[in-house]
């Protein structure tokens, strides 16, 4: 597939086919991290990045319930450099 760079403001741009886009399993909306060397531009899909807060409420309530095992966890003294001693 072939297109045009054309100027957008003060950058360029160039229109994505539907048929690539697509294929790469990428969507209007996106966002994307570009990488560039001499005569290649590159770009793929930006992982995710979640907020603490975010993680939270996507977790199932059950896991974030303290069981007798993470009290016992949480009771036991330190057993090696936990506290940079």
């Amino acid at each position: 597939m072939q297109t045009i760079i054309r100027k957008w403001g003060n950058s360029a741009g160039a229109i994505i086919p539907a048929a690539a886009l697509s294929k790469a399993g990428m969507n209007l909306g996106d966002t994307i991290e570009i990488d560039a060397e001499k005569g290649v531009i590159r770009f793929k899909q930006a992982e995710p990045e979640y907020s603490l807060d975010q993680l939270l409420d996507a977790s199932p309530e059950k896991s974030l319930q303290v069981d007798d095992e993470d009290r016992e966890w949480l009771q036991d003294s330190p057993v090696g450099e936990e506290f940079g001693e």
